[in-house]
């Protein structure tokens, strides 16, 4: 990492599929909500597909009816919170990235569609919430809500879009994370380890494109002091 990096350059994670693989738990958690609810069941392919949206989206897209979506989502928090909030890893290297960004001066903040209390358990858990001054993640209350309120509310809590020369970066693996990035004036990078189908980060318009988290290192590490 560079030491003429800037401080106060905002840089904003999703979490699911971008920090951490947590394919694993929300899969098996849907497909338990499923059964109870007694609808089919996908296979996990078609499951790992859908992940990166907010988890109303991911239900009615699964075929839940209009009318039991509130239900399903009650459901599926109930399987989350027992078993499926740590069937989870870090990405290799992401801890020490995020290390790195911090003591280069760097914001950093989570932009995530997960829930605000799994968000904060899990980041516990993992050892990561030191590592953020921004938690912004979905409410556990409200009946809906898209990628670009959560990512408005951490620049909100970081001092805005544009602190110095440079406006910032929103790193993510879908293009919810690029769509809302870009739509906030933020330099926005795809990351190809997590649950984007091939092609979606280009044609989402990602300004960047990186496969490991060494690339992603590297490319932070070049965001260097503007004066």
């Amino acid at each position: 990492m560079s030491s003429r990096s800037t401080a106060r350059v905002p840089i904003l994670f999703d979490l699911d599929g971008t920090v951490w693989d947590s394919a694993p738990g929300i899969i098996g958690c849907m497909e338990a909500t499923l059964a109870d609810l007694e609808l089919p069941v996908p296979p996990s392919k078609t499951l790992r597909a859908l992940l990166g949206p907010p988890l109303l989206d991911m239900l009615a897209q699964l075929g839940v009816p209009a009318g039991r979506l509130d239900d399903a989502r009650a459901v599926y928090r109930r399987h989350y919170r027992e078993h499926g909030e740590f069937e989870c890893a870090v990405f290799p290297g992401m801890a020490d990235l995020l290390d790195q960004l911090r003591s280069s001066g760097h914001i950093l903040a989570t932009a995530t569609s997960k829930g605000v209390e799994p968000t904060e358990r899990m980041l516990e858990y993992f050892g990561l919430r030191p590592r953020f001054d921004v938690v912004s993640a979905a409410s556990m209350t409200a009946t809906g809500h898209d990628k670009s309120e959560i990512v408005h509310r951490a620049l909100a809590a970081v001092g805005g879009p544009r602190l110095g020369a440079i406006a910032g970066y929103m790193i993510g693996d879908r293009c919810y994370d690029i769509e809302a990035g870009s739509a906030a004036g933020l330099t926005t990078v795809g990351v190809g380890w997590g649950y984007a189908p091939a092609g979606e980060l280009v044609d989402a318009g990602a300004d960047h494109l990186v496969n490991t988290v060494e690339e992603l290192a590297a490319l932070l590490g070049s965001v260097e002091d503007p004066g």
